[in-house]
This record gives structure tokens, sequence and C-alpha cells, in this order.
């Protein structure tokens, strides 16, 4: 069956709605027919307390007799004798109080002669004498008949399980029927009250509902407004931050495939001309233009190889063989292997680092010595000569940290989170004078989060970067 989520919620609402004001009524009209029996009772109770004429006669007739023979299993003579009395003796109109819904309408008078056959006469010892079942539990309030000071008898009444005078059923009716109005005023109001209900909650699913299309269409601009501070509010809020998610995702794959286009459009573009150069015969293929080509084709490859290693990063997949090594031993082979090319481009190579070979880290040595490599090369790029980078380190008991910080030119504090995304430079120009493609430092980042570390960039006191690299000790 598919039914409609709002209908749904609105049957939900109404039949609940519907079910409370059953059951109130029923319960009110439980109540109340219970309220008003024992109230009927008490009122016969206390007409019964003032039925002095019956008392009297029976103490009198009594007195004659001697005993209540004349009475005993005699229901003729007892109906006649109450009848009497009651054929003059009426109860008056009670004034009943205010009750929880306010002051119920009185009753109708009650004939006391419909009272008469549940009297029931019992002498000094209670024992049954007249009037009632000859079988008969005594639960209810006795009255004591009493004959110059001592206890004669006792004159009870058995209590109505039912009402059948004729004005209380009346009285009882009129109060049923406002009752009955009175949940049906309920229900129609439940009915009023529900739909907008319902419609004002289902208001936010409506935004999703429409939002999400949009989303799935492509459209990652959507924002959907937040009307509500519960959990259809806080299910907005996170839909919007996914629609931020997308549209930053969506924008970095954009400038992605634009920056891996330029940047293999660059050496394409030269290698082309070059060849066709020598094809010409502008340019002879003399050992120095074979050499420009061949500078050409590697970098092309270096920048294919670091894609693909990036993305093998990004995947998962870049294998890791990890065994106990000590950093500073690969830093330092490292550092020798690029001490020279720091020395011709006019760069001071200095490093502060610790001798002792307890600084043990579970790593790949290939992978750590790929990541040195790449912040050696990165300052040997893009540090102006003459200039400086200074290497030292720091350990606790539970890591080891390691400081690349080079002399400028440095970047400003909102280039500084960007220099490990993917395909950027400090210089806006995107200018290839030189080199790299934006890679090392990214591939960087995998490599340190791959071994559990971090790696952040700060600002140099030499006027560049300060690269701070921490890895995990080994316990």
């Amino acid at each position: 069956m598919n039914t409609r989520i709002k209908y749904k919620l609105f049957l939900t609402l109404l039949l609940t709605s519907a079910m409370v004001a059953s059951s109130m009524f029923w319960f009110m009209q439980w109540s109340f027919d219970r309220g008003f029996l024992d109230y009927v009772n008490k009122q016969e109770l206390t007409q019964l307390e003032q039925l002095n004429q019956l008392e009297e006669g029976l103490a009198n007739s009594y007195a004659k007799q001697g005993n209540w023979g004349f009475l005993w299993q005699n229901e003729n003579l007892w109906r006649r004798l109450h009848n009497e009395v009651f054929s003059t003796t009426h109860r008056p109109e009670p004034n009943p109080e205010p009750g929880r819904f306010g002051k119920l309408p009185p009753p109708p008078p009650m004939d006391m002669r419909d009272i008469g056959p549940r009297l029931v006469l019992f002498d000094a010892h209670k024992q049954r004498v007249v009037g009632g079942p000859p079988e008969i539990s005594i639960d209810f309030k006795l009255k004591p008949l009493t004959h110059q000071g001592e206890i004669i008898g006792y004159m009870g009444l058995i209590p109505a399980k039912t009402l059948t005078e004729s004005g209380d059923l009346l009285f009882l009716e009129e109060q049923t029927e406002s009752f009955a109005l009175m949940t049906l005023v309920m229900a129609a109001l439940s009915l009023l009250l529900t739909f907008p209900i319902t419609i004002h909650l289902l208001r936010p699913i409506k935004e999703l509902t429409s939002g999400t299309s949009q989303l799935i269409a492509g459209q990652f601009k959507t924002r959907i407004p937040v009307t509500t501070r519960d959990e259809l509010g806080r299910l907005s809020d996170d839909f919007n931050m996914l629609a931020i998610t997308l549209e930053k995702n969506e924008k970095a794959r954009q400038q992605w495939v634009a920056d891996i286009s330029h940047e293999l459009r660059t050496p394409l573009a030269v290698l082309r001309s070059d060849i066709e150069a020598l094809q010409d015969g502008i340019r002879q293929p003399n050992p120095q233009n074979l050499e420009t080509l061949h500078a050409e084709a590697m970098h092309l490859g270096r920048l294919v190889n670091d894609l693909y290693e990036l993305s093998m990063s990004d995947a998962g997949a870049l294998t890791y063989k990890k065994v106990s090594v000590n950093p500073v031993g690969i830093l330092k082979g490292s550092i020798e292997l690029f001490h020279q090319r720091f020395v011709q481009k006019g760069l001071n190579l200095t490093a502060d680092l610790s001798n002792d070979l307890a600084y043990t880290v579970l790593a790949d040595p290939d992978r750590l010595q790929q990541l040195f490599s790449n912040l050696l090369e990165n300052s040997l790029r893009y540090t102006d000569a003459p200039g400086q980078l200074k290497i030292h380190m720091e350990s606790t008991k539970s890591h080891v940290s390691f400081f690349f910080q080079d002399s400028a030119p440095g970047v400003t504090p909102v280039q500084l989170p960007k220099l490990f995304d993917r395909l950027y430079r400090g210089e806006e120009s995107r200018s290839r004078a030189k080199g790299g493609a934006g890679l090392g430092l990214a591939i960087c980042k995998n490599i340190v989060e791959a071994h559990n570390g971090t790696i952040e960039a700060g600002i140099s006191s030499l006027g560049g970067i300060d690269i701070k690299i921490e890895l995990p000790l080994r316990s």
C-alpha cells in the first residue's frame, strides 16, 4: 500500500485524538453513573434517617405484641406499613455541590415509595424479620430501633444496584447526552487541528525531499531553510553541510582537472614544438637539443609518476612494508644525497640531529626516504639564493618531531592550509620556472598519515616555511 506519509501522520494523529476522546467519554460515563448511584443511595439513607413516623409505628406495634412475631415473614403487612408512611413522604430536591466540570443540574425529586421493597427489618440479634431476600448478608448500614431506651431491632436499606426511578433515569440520560456532545466537539476540534499540525510537521521533510532531488540533479548550491530546532532541524543543518561539502568537492574536482590539464599540456607543447622544429630542419638533432627533449620527457614522467602515486595513496592501494627503523638515520642519508645540490644553488643546509639509535618507529624505510626527499626538494626549488635550510628534531616519550625551516620567500598565513592541497603552489601564476607540479607536499601528507603521524606548515623564523612532522615512537 503506497500511502504518503502526510496521510499516515494525519490518520495517526486523528485516530489517537479519537481514541483519547472516546476513552474520556466512557470513563466519564462510568464515573458519573457510579457516583450518581452512590449519591442516590446516600440520599435514600438520609431520608431513612428522617422516617420517624415509621419508627414510632414499629416501636408501638412491638410494645403491644411484645415481639416481632406479628411481622415475621408477613410481607403484605410490612408493605402496607411503609406504604402508608411513604405515601406522604417525599425526598426534597437536593442541591449538589459543584463537581470537577462545574455545577451539575439537580436530579428530579424521587418518590420514597420506590425504596420500600429494599427495606429490611431485623430483630435485636440482627436476624431478618421481614423484607429483602431470605438469605441476606448485612453489608450495609443499619439504623437501630429503640423502645424505652432498649434496642428492639434494626432497620436497613439494601443499596440500589441500578437506577429504576424514571426521573433519575431521565437525568442520567441528559448527562450522557452532554458527555457525548462534549466528545463529538473534542473529535471535531482534533480533526480541525490535526491537518494544519500535519502540514507544519511535514514541511521540513518536503524541503528535504525537494533539496535532495536538486542535489541528485547536480545543483550543489541548493540550501534548505532551517525552521525548527528539533531532529528535523538538525537533519536540515546536516543536509546543508552536505550540500556545502559537495559544492566544495565539485569545485576542487574542476580545479583538479584544470590543473592537471595545465601541467600536462605545457611539457607536451614543448616536446611537440621541439620535435616539429627538428622535423622541419629548423633545429639540428645535436646533443644539446636532444638533452632538452630528454629533460622535458623526464619532467613529464615525474609528473605522471607523482599523479599515479598520489592516486594510489588516496585509494589506499599504496603498499607499505613497515619495519622498526630509525628515522634519524634515514633523514641523515637523504641530507647527504641533497647536500651537493644545495651547495651548487648557494643554499646553506644545516642539521641538528641526535645520534641516539633508540628512536625507532614502525615505518616503511622507502616511504620515509621519499617523504624526506620531497621536503628537501621542495626547499631546494623554492628557496631563493643565497638562503638556508635548518633541520632539527625534538622528542618526547611517545613521539619524535622533525622541523624543516627555510628562508625566504615565504607564504601568507592564508596560504598555509593550502600547501598540502594537490597541485597547489605559492605563486598564483603557476609558473613552471622553478619546476614541480605542486604534488610533493600532498604526497608527503599521505605518507605521514599512513604512519599515524601529523604534518603541518607554519611561518619560519628565517622568513620562509616551517614544516613540522611528528611520528609516533615504537614502545
